[in-house]
């Protein structure tokens, strides 16, 4: 029987022990996979020991069939949702004397919850009418009659420019009239919101798959899990910003399913990988909505939990969204 042992220790809380972890022992093994020896979970103060015998990991490798063991711990925590999650792994102790114990310590950097706010409040500095307008319609002076569309872009961007100009928002709770000055500002702002660089972006996440395929296919949750560091740097500099939320699935997918809305706050688990992102819907006046998902399951998985829609699948950040910012409002 041979034994690994060891310390978990938090090392943004001053080496402070870590429990309730689940700590599994691998043989790395190229290219067959690794090989599982063993698991267990750490104890209040942080420890865990792993027994295992060598008939569990693969007498193949090596010359003539004696290679020894080259040996790492994967460290997971449980999420809310009951998933376990990986926080970390230790580096690779390669050709391990079995006629000896093996000793991994680990430190993860976990810490509190973080949370952060930018101080924008939707049911102050936001619209007070719902996302739901009425234009017009024609093509080459042939009228189509009227339309029903959103300004969801154009509404996050008013808002935030109103947000950073300290200019009260409307009190108004009906929709604006065609050819109002608020409604062709929203127009105005919307239609660049849909500029010709952010619409190729749209389409191309449409298409990812929900979760990575092999090396060449990035599934839409690692695409999110990357776009995440984007938008937290603008939270944590307490900037609110525009996001897309992809809803739409496949390249023929409807792109009008897809939706914009402003990301005001957050709050994040390092040991869970837990992320709340609150928005700005406008869609939904007067209420903080949050779109909640895990940073650790494998696979690039999210499984995005949107508190006013089942059909999010992922979110980045709009590329031209300062860019609708800077207009001017029209009245």
């Amino acid at each position: 029987m041979n034994k690994i042992f060891g310390i978990i220790t938090d090392s943004s809380r001053g080496g402070m022990p870590l429990g309730g972890l689940r700590i599994s022992a691998w043989d790395q093994d190229w290219p067959d996979g690794d090989d599982l020896l063993g698991e267990s979970f750490t104890s209040p103060d942080g420890r865990y020991e792993i027994n295992y015998l060598s008939k569990t990991w693969d007498l193949s490798t090596g010359i003539f069939g004696l290679g020894r063991p080259d040996i790492y711990i994967a460290v997971e925590s449980q999420n809310k949702a009951g998933k376990w999650v990986k926080l970390g792994e230790s580096e690779v102790h390669h050709n391990h004397d079995l006629e000896k114990d093996l000793r991994i310590d680990l430190e993860i950097q976990a810490g509190s919850t973080v949370s952060k706010d930018t101080g924008f409040l939707p049911k102050v500095h936001g619209f007070h009418f719902r996302n739901s307008f009425r234009v017009n319609a024609d093509i080459l002076g042939v009228s189509l009659g009227e339309w029903k569309m959103g300004f969801c872009g154009g509404m996050c961007s008013s808002a935030l420019f109103r947000f950073r100009n300290g200019i009260p928002s409307p009190r108004d709770k009906d929709v604006p009239a065609e050819d109002t000055p608020l409604h062709r500002e929203l127009k105005k702002r919307q239609i660049k919101a849909m500029a010709p660089r952010m619409l190729p972006k749209m389409y191309e996440w449409q298409g990812s798959p929900d979760t990575n395929r092999f090396k060449f296919k990035k599934g839409i949750g690692e695409r999110t899990k990357q776009e995440w560091a984007e938008l937290k740097k603008n939270l944590d500099e307490g900037k609110p910003t525009i996001i897309v939320l992809i809803r739409a699935a496949g390249l023929l997918g409807n792109p009008t399913e897809n939706h914009q809305v402003l990301a005001i706050g957050y709050d994040f688990d390092p040991m869970t990988l837990d992320l709340v992102v609150r928005v700005y819907d406008p869609n939904i006046p007067n209420k903080t909505q949050t779109i909640s998902l895990n940073l650790g399951l494998p696979d690039g998985k999210i499984e995005i939990i949107d508190s006013a829609s089942p059909k999010t699948r992922g979110f980045f950040v709009n590329p031209v969204g300062e860019e609708t910012v800077e207009l001017e409002i029209l009245g």
